[in-house]
């Protein structure tokens, strides 16, 4: 197994620890299966965060794209700032960037993940090495724009 994919499977693995008896079960799994999914298409992306240790704020831009996504969360994390270069991953770009309400992320010093909803129906991540001292996981909304 890869480095990256072994980063990868503590991404899911926390990501359900961190949902678990919060989110219904058929939304972990299908945000799991989806994620893994080899019918996805990516898209080089960047995100900013800034922390203030239990509301974040996150920005996303997709290379080439007009579009931005905005969003704020509550949650734990190490207080900062930092930016990550990375992926936008999808099965439909469209309904991403129009459908997003919701969002969850999982950061570390090296590794920054963010998962986009619209209801309870998953549409996207950004995958991304991160360049921050900020850690933790959180949830809240926000939108493409």
């Amino acid at each position: 197994m890869s480095e990256e994919e072994k980063v990868k499977l503590k991404i899911l693995e926390e990501f359900k620890k961190q949902t678990e008896g919060k989110w219904v079960p058929e939304l972990i799994d299908k945000t799991v299966k989806d994620v893994t999914s080899l019918e996805v298409s990516s898209y080089s992306a960047s995100a900013t965060i800034e922390s203030l240790i239990i509301r974040h704020s996150f920005q996303v831009s997709i290379t080439g794209y007009d579009e931005r996504f905005d969003g704020l969360t509550w949650g734990w994390a190490t207080p900062g700032i930092g930016t990550s270069i990375g992926l936008v991953l999808t099965k439909d770009l469209d309904n991403l960037l129009s459908d997003t309400t919701t969002f969850w992320f999982y950061g570390t010093p090296s590794y920054l993940g963010l998962y986009f909803y619209s209801d309870d129906n998953f549409l996207g991540s950004f995958q991304g090495a991160s360049l921050s001292l900020v850690g933790g996981t959180g949830h809240g909304s926000g939108q493409w724009h």
